[in-house]
């Protein structure tokens, strides 16, 4: 039990070194305002702009059948360069933010920050209810068959056996063939990896996301910020309804669903409330877009979900400033969304992968 306690510790703390990471890269070239580069920040913009890398990568080989060892390998070298290209970049500015957060740093606000996180970390790892078995019977059961067949969802999650066809309704999704790597690179069991690992991960960056927006509602007010995230926290302990996140979060935060609802979609609109305050800061829609396009791979539902959520947002701000740049970023802003709705439906209708036996 230690040992598995301290290899959860540790891949925890790589994934959000990656997180970090790769969101010091996005930010190193479409840097956002002095007070903007949080941690916090980094980590939610540095998961997105992750999973989209993985998704360029991982979607060709998915549709040429290679085996996933080649994908394992391949983002192992991805890894490795952005590492490199992480201390080459980011050694001294690293050095520095971390003498200056210490300096700015509000004890209160993150001890309770600490203390939300961990106490649900904690309740999740102990729940024991199973809600959606179907949900979570497949992307457990296609991380693990993917591993054990070195191939890439090619085997039917719940039966064991062989596909005719790459199943078209999660072709374009790639956040379970990511679990599959990862347990390929580190050799965990994807018990761990899925139902854990990256059940904790989304758990976090829940958090971490509302408190940026508590950052924006309270005009960077740290205390403020951590005590709605605490609020929020109560609001999801005594309810179990489709109008909160609780159902999701707590329940079954490693689906892909779940990330859609409670990191999607909110991260979206945090970064919404800050272009609505600074319409004319590009890098707030460059980090819009950076979002975007790492969601498609996390989930497929977010292909159809997007687009509403984006134009009920930014269409109502551009006919109240009367700017048509506004509109002009939100069309922008469709493209991917466009783009990966045209390829859902041609998999879906008119493409099929079939598998060689």
């Amino acid at each position: 039990m230690t040992i598995q306690i301290l290899t959860i510790a540790g891949v925890l703390v790589l994934y959000f070194f990656l997180f970090y990471m790769v969101g010091s890269l996005a930010l190193h070239f479409f840097p956002a305002s002095g007070d903007d580069i949080r941690l916090s920040y980094r980590l939610i913009i540095g998961f997105f702009t992750y999973h989209f890398l993985f998704t360029v990568l991982a979607l060709p080989m998915k549709f040429l059948l290679l085996p996933l060892s080649w994908l394992s390998a391949a983002w192992a070298g991805v890894l490795i360069i952005l590492t490199a290209l992480f201390f080459i970049l980011e050694r001294k500015a690293f050095a520095e933010r971390f003498r200056n957060g210490r300096k700015t740093v509000h004890i209160g606000a993150l001890l309770l920050m600490l203390g939300i996180i961990v106490l649900q970390v904690i309740w999740f790892n102990l729940n024991d209810e199973t809600y959606a078995i179907w949900d979570q019977s497949y992307y457990l059961g296609d991380t693990a068959t993917s591993l054990y067949t070195n191939t890439i969802s090619q085997y039917n999650p719940y039966t064991g056996n062989p596909l005719d066809n790459l199943n078209s309704e999660y072709l374009l999704e790639t956040f379970q063939n990511h679990s599959s790597v990862m347990c390929q690179l580190l050799h965990i069991h994807p018990m761990i990896e899925v139902l854990t690992v990256m059940g904790t991960v989304v758990i976090i960056l829940y958090q971490l996301i509302f408190y940026e927006i508590g950052m924006v509602l309270f005009r960077k007010n740290r205390l403020k910020s951590a005590i709605m995230v605490c609020f929020l926290f109560l609001l999801n302990f005594f309810s179990f309804n489709l109008y909160t996140a609780a159902e999701f979060l707590i329940i079954r935060p490693s689906e892909g669903k779940t990330i859609l609802a409670v990191l999607i979609i909110p991260a979206l609109l945090w970064l919404f409330l800050k272009t609505a305050r600074e319409p004319e800061n590009r890098i707030y829609w460059t980090h819009t877009l950076f979002i975007i396009l790492g969601s498609f791979g996390l989930n497929m539902s977010s292909i159809f979900m997007i687009p509403f959520e984006i134009s009920a947002f930014y269409l109502p701000l551009a006919i109240k400033k009367k700017k048509f740049t506004i509109f002009l970023g939100y069309l922008i802003l469709m493209i991917p969304c466009m783009v990966f709705a045209a390829a859902y439906v041609i998999t879906k209708k008119y493409l099929k992968i079939h598998i060689e036996g």
